[in-house]
């Protein structure tokens, strides 16, 4: 049995850009070790995502593996403590290990789930038209069929929205919680989808900032493309304009995930320190959600 609670904060909504704050604070106190560490971290998920049949189920169950481990690092930095690679590998040690293996199966398990429930959902509704035409005329069905696809793929694009935003909430926190409070695997992801809907104003205001982040990569890279491209164009080289807009949106690209990709990792820990009440001693300790 567990012998601590977890105690879920509300913070106000302006926390939410506060994360970003201290997530950039996280990345640029030890911004090269940072840099090596998602250098490698990218390269190990290519390497597993290339295998052959089982790459995609492999990275989805070590992922949280790999988090736990920066969690350790974020959580190391706070303490006045320098980040190494070390950490990236610290969720395949010690008794942690299986509860975030756990995790990313349950994230397996859950996304199979919800593929069969939106598969079977179309599939019925197809066979449904074609039994209401009585099978006389199964290309009259299809066509009755596809006239609903707007209102159907709506319906899909909203659904898969609100399951991608519970996946989410599932899954923030809980890496944090295995690593720092000594959670099970249900327990922290109980934990963090309780944590994140609770507090839903500054993740608002947190998803607010990060957009605003993405439209100022995407506007620098226009604005790099723009320049470089009419350059090209007007020297005569239009396939070393499209070649030279390929390397550019490489860089971008590049240089996106190993900046914001820490940030990214500095957020979510501060979050947790935010939304999840310390142990009493301050330190790791087994736990539960209350």
């Amino acid at each position: 049995m567990s012998n601590s609670i977890i105690d879920v904060r509300v913070v106000e909504a302006g926390r939410g850009a506060r994360w970003w704050v201290e997530g950039w604070r996280i990345f640029t106190s030890n911004i090269w070790t940072w840099i090596g560490v998602m250098v490698i971290f990218l390269i190990i998920s290519m390497l597993i995502a290339v295998v052959p049949y089982v790459g995609d189920v492999g990275h989805s169950l070590l992922a949280p593996v790999f988090i736990g481990g920066l969690m350790v690092g974020c959580h190391a930095i706070d303490r006045g403590q320098p980040l190494k690679v070390a950490h990236l590998f610290e969720g395949f040690q010690g008794v942690h290990f299986v509860p975030l293996l756990i995790i990313g199966a349950l994230n397996i398990a859950l996304t199979l789930l919800i593929t069969v429930i939106l598969g079977g959902g179309l599939m019925a509704g197809s066979m449904f038209d074609m039994m209401r035409s009585g099978g006389d005329d199964p290309f009259a069905a299809l066509s009755q069929s596809a006239t609903r696809m707007g209102f159907t793929g709506l319906l899909a694009l909203l659904g898969a929205l609100v399951i991608a935003a519970i996946m989410w909430s599932l899954n923030w926190l809980a890496p944090a919680l295995v690593v720092l409070r000594g959670a099970t695997a249900v327990e922290a992801m109980k934990a963090s989808f309780i944590a994140c809907w609770r507090n839903w104003a500054p993740f608002l205001v947190y998803s607010l900032v990060a957009v605003a982040v993405v439209g100022l990569v995407f506007a620098a890279f226009a604005a790099l493309a723009l320049t470089f491209g009419i350059s090209a164009f007007t020297t005569g080289s239009g396939i070393a304009a499209l070649v030279g807009l390929v390397i550019v949106f490489g860089i971008v690209v590049a240089l996106t995930m190993l900046v914001v990709g820490p940030t990214v990792f500095g957020t979510a820990y501060a979050s947790y320190k935010d939304a999840v009440a310390d142990a009493p001693d301050g330190g790791v300790t087994n736990a539960a959600y209350r």
